[in-house]
């Protein structure tokens, strides 16, 4: 009974001779060394990826602190930075936590400087070795209080008054990455602000877009963003909807950080945008599978440690991908959402003109599509589209990526109104005209098509008509535009097409005609 008392005695004495700023520190629970960067700001693609910035106010301790903030970053993409252009980052170490020996090597072994360090690590859990009755000894526990002679370990099932006197190590727990930060002449700062920025999985956004017809030639497009976190909270977080991927070639591979190593540091002051520029500028963006063509006539295209982001996602298509030759972003202010949870946020609504355009391609039907123009201030990136007049649904289909100042496709429906038809007829043939090969031989025929059309439309139609030929084109009446596929040029697998644009009023109809010839075997 005596030694607990004694040790009871040891504590209270302890606790009654803290210091001033032992105090201090414990009054909130926090330590004024432990730097804790809260997200500030997140620039989210498409596939999978998100660029985070964190930031946060930190009071250094002979130029160092102290973080448990390791994220999952992606190789290559983790900086460690000074908001302030006068002081660098110069070191970033990471490890199973700070161990400080007092052998008056790495660290003095006076009970003054002792004393002084152990207080700048109030409110740590810590570990601590130490001498008491000629033996060594450990405690571990969170460091509550720094006295004259004791220092206060706070474990769950006890308290350990150990003598400073003894202590001859110590490790920082639950800590494993430490900064330092130099300023000018090798000084450092007592307080600073320092960012993070990292790219890492487990955030992806999803577009849709609603389509509202006004009048015949006017139309509201309304963008909304379905924001998929299964990364990290964001809390009152500007949220960065990005249309285009960047090319990262290693985001398979953490940063070295995330699994105990050294990482690299930014030297100079860098800010949040230039940051993300710069990581921006990387990329090299290719070809878009979803881009819808500006060419010529408009025609429809041929078609990690994170949470388990696919669970948030369902069954949803694939959308993911390059996305033009420029960023647009969308921004969001003051966004608060937690891991795991989905947010739908309206990112612009837009007036915007459109016009009508027919395309056929026998032998299927005639298609009516929608022409949107893209006369807005953004890029319009690819998603899903509902469109809608006078409260009901015209269509829902897929809208492309569609810079500013282009166009692009918007399927409506079959066109009922357009009667059409297509017909072929020989007109010609020359027997035995080529023998490849001996006792073989090809006639040349040559084919004259008609093409039938009547507009049944109230309003005036403009039709893009493109029929394929079995053979090489050779003529076309309204100045019909030939084409050969120059991958076919053997005389029995040549292809080509004879395409039109042509506006028919209404009640109007039009005949349209054309030749082509192949060869085909002898009988």
């Amino acid at each position: 009974m005596k030694p607990r008392i004694e040790a009871l005695v040891a504590v209270l004495l302890l606790l009654a001779s803290s210091t001033l700023m032992a105090a201090a520190e414990a009054a909130d629970g926090k330590n004024q060394h432990v730097w804790e960067p809260m997200t500030t700001s997140l620039a989210v693609f498409k596939g999978d990826m998100g660029f985070f910035m964190r930031t946060g106010e930190v009071t250094l301790r002979d130029g160092w602190c102290v973080t448990d903030r390791v994220p999952p970053a992606a190789f290559g993409t983790l900086a460690v930075y000074s908001h302030d252009a006068k002081e660098i980052v110069d070191i970033v170490g990471s490890g199973p936590g700070e161990i400080v020996e007092f052998d008056d090597k790495d660290a003095p072994s006076d009970e003054v400087s002792k004393r002084h360090r152990l207080e700048a690590s109030t409110d740590l859990n810590v570990q601590l070795w130490y001498k008491h009755k000629g033996t060594e000894r450990t405690a571990a526990g969170k460091l509550v209080s720094v006295g004259l002679d004791f220092v206060v370990l706070e474990a769950p099932s006890n308290d350990f008054a150990v003598p400073i006197k003894g202590i001859f190590k110590m490790q920082i727990l639950d800590l494993p990455v430490r900064v330092h930060v130099s300023g000018e002449d090798n000084t450092s700062p007592a307080t600073t602000t320092l960012g993070m920025a990292y790219l890492r999985k487990g955030v992806t956004w999803i577009p849709e877009y609603t389509l509202k017809v006004l009048d015949e030639d006017t139309a509201v497009l309304t963008l909304r963003g379905t924001l998929v976190n299964e990364a990290e909270d964001l809390i009152h977080c500007d949220v960065h909807f990005v249309v285009g991927v960047p090319h990262f070639v290693h985001t398979d591979y953490l940063a070295p950080i995330a699994v105990g190593q050294v990482i690299r540091t930014i030297g100079a002051s860098v800010a949040p945008a230039q940051i993300r520029g710069q990581i921006m500028n990387r990329a090299a963006l290719v070809r878009n599978d979803m881009t819808a063509p500006q060419f010529g006539v408009v025609e429809q295209p041929v078609d990690a440690t994170a949470g388990d982001l696919s669970r948030l996602l369902g069954n949803l298509p694939t959308m993911a991908g390059p996305s033009g030759a420029d960023y647009t972003v969308y921004t969001k202010e003051d966004m608060t959402l937690r891991r795991g949870e989905k947010a739908i946020v309206t990112l612009f609504v837009k007036k915007i003109r459109y016009s009508h355009t027919y395309n056929w391609a026998p032998p299927n039907r005639m298609e009516h599509f929608l022409v949107l123009h893209n006369e807005t201030d953004t890029a319009w990136t690819t998603g899903p589209c509902l469109a809608v007049s006078d409260e009901r649904p015209l269509s829902e289909d897929l809208l492309r990526y569609t810079p500013k100042k282009g166009s692009c496709l918007f399927g409506v429906t079959t066109a009922i109104n357009i009667a059409h038809d297509k017909s072929e007829a020989e007109v010609d043939r020359q027997l035995k005209a080529h023998s490849p090969s001996s006792n073989f031989y090809l006639d040349l025929v040559t084919l004259e098509g008609t093409v039938k059309l009547r507009n049944f439309e109230p309003r005036e139609v403009e039709i893009t008509i493109a029929v394929g030929v079995e053979g090489k084109p050779l003529s076309a009446s309204d100045e019909g535009t030939l084409t050969a596929d120059t991958t076919k040029l053997r005389l029995q697998e040549r292809t080509g097409s004879v395409r039109w644009r042509v506006v028919l009023k209404p009640g109007q109809s039009k005949t349209l005609t054309y030749r082509y010839e192949r060869y085909v075997p002898s009988k």
